[in-house]
């Protein structure tokens, strides 16, 4: 135990010496938090600068100009004629271009059916999808109004001329994430990137220093007596060090308004399993690679494309089998499935068994496999001190 306690002790030492693993682990989490959260605060966006060529210039343009500026979404620029569109388009990246036809209001008074026109900017889809469903909303209803304010010049009355305009009713419902607020979909995502990249990272540098420094069988081994005590000694500080960065982490939920309802137990359970995941795959390649900038290189090469394979934003059944296949290997894909559930959903602990297992394999798979690595090199190690001493 004294020589446990004194390990221990140097693997605190050891990353109080090492500036850029204090900077990945502690300076990490709270940089990338705040940034990531900042950019997302506002949750949703308003205010997408449009552009309207109003060929008509008459009472019903205007009154659709007006219900586009009345939206908080849209942020409408009118023009009367086409004149250099396409340089004011690429100069202030319009989201949509809504063109009022010439005599619009004139051919609807005599039933023509004339159209408007709307392009709308898919460089950026989210901004694309806002502008055009405010836009659509807003035609459908000036497009309803004028439908039924013809049908009461007939005689008809109000009541019966929306029932003959409207054949049905549709309700529409929001749930989990009711208000569909962009930050409370992301910022999972968020939390399962800073918390794989932080822990994994770290970890990278754990034995790949020890071998560097070449103290790894004179000083930390022999000391160490065993290869699981080994491992556990050198994951035991970061998990420790850990529950700050969590804590860190789960402070930021108020700090951006962001609503945390998911039960404890299930959280917990969950975050354990990830962080044991993301230690032995940490382990297993500084292992494998006995050279921190090396390993660190390997580990970002895995780490940079995991959020966009984990199927957070683009769901995993609309990719290829093989991509799907290497998804399945990074414990992030497993580990954001499950905490949408509990931070959306509001899913308890049996809900998550199914990604609680995969961690759980993945911890199995790459501990083992660190451990066989780790034995073979310590084997090896004996043999080549064994001749040189005969």
């Amino acid at each position: 135990m004294k020589d446990w306690f004194k390990l221990l002790k140097r693997e605190f030492r050891y990353f109080g010496s090492n500036s850029v693993v204090m900077a990945i682990f502690l300076g990490a989490p709270l940089l990338y938090g705040l940034l990531l959260g900042g950019v997302y605060q506002k949750g949703k966006v308003d205010h997408l600068p449009i552009l309207v060529i109003d060929l008509d210039n008459t009472p019903l343009s205007h009154q659709m100009i007006d219900m586009m500026d009345d939206s908080k979404v849209l942020l409408p620029e009118v023009v009367y004629n086409q004149n250099g569109i396409r340089k004011r388009i690429i100069d202030k990246e319009y989201h949509a271009v809504v063109t009022i036809p010439n005599r619009f209001e004139a051919n609807i008074l005599q039933t023509l059916h004339p159209e408007v026109v709307v392009e709308i900017n898919t460089a950026n889809i989210l901004t694309a999808n806002y502008s055009a469903k405010a836009i659509q909303l807003i035609l459908g209803t000036l497009n309803a109004g004028i439908e039924m304010e013809g049908l009461k010049k007939q005689g008809i009355p109000a009541v019966t001329a929306a029932t003959k305009f409207e054949a049905f009713g549709v309700s529409y419902a929001r749930f989990f994430n009711s208000s569909a607020n962009y930050m409370t979909f992301l910022w999972p995502g968020v939390l399962g990137v800073i918390i794989q990249q932080v822990f994994m990272l770290a970890l990278a540098l754990s034995f790949a220093r020890e071998f560097e420094e070449k103290s790894f069988f004179t000083d930390f081994m022999p000391k160490a007596k065993n290869i699981w005590n080994a491992m556990f000694i050198k994951a035991l500080p970061f998990w420790v060090m850990g529950i700050g960065v969590l804590v860190l982490l789960r402070l930021m939920f108020p700090l951006f308004k962001i609503p945390f309802h998911a039960n404890g137990l299930a959280m917990m359970a969950l975050l354990t399993a990830l962080i044991l995941s993301v230690t032995f795959m940490g382990i297993l390649v500084s292992i494998a690679v006995p050279n921190q900038l090396k390993a660190t290189e390997i580990l970002m090469v895995i780490a940079t494309p995991s959020f966009i394979l984990s199927g957070f934003t683009w769901p995993l059944s609309q990719m290829p089998g093989f991509i799907v296949s290497i998804a399945n290997t990074i414990p992030l894909t497993h580990f954001l499935e499950a905490l949408r559930k509990l931070l959306l959903y509001q899913a308890s602990v049996t809900d998550i068994i199914p990604q609680i297992k995969n961690l759980m394999i993945l911890t199995l798979i790459f501990a083992m496999a660190s451990y066989v690595l780790l034995k073979v090199k310590v084997m090896l190690h004996a043999k080549s001190t064994a001749k040189l001493a005969e």
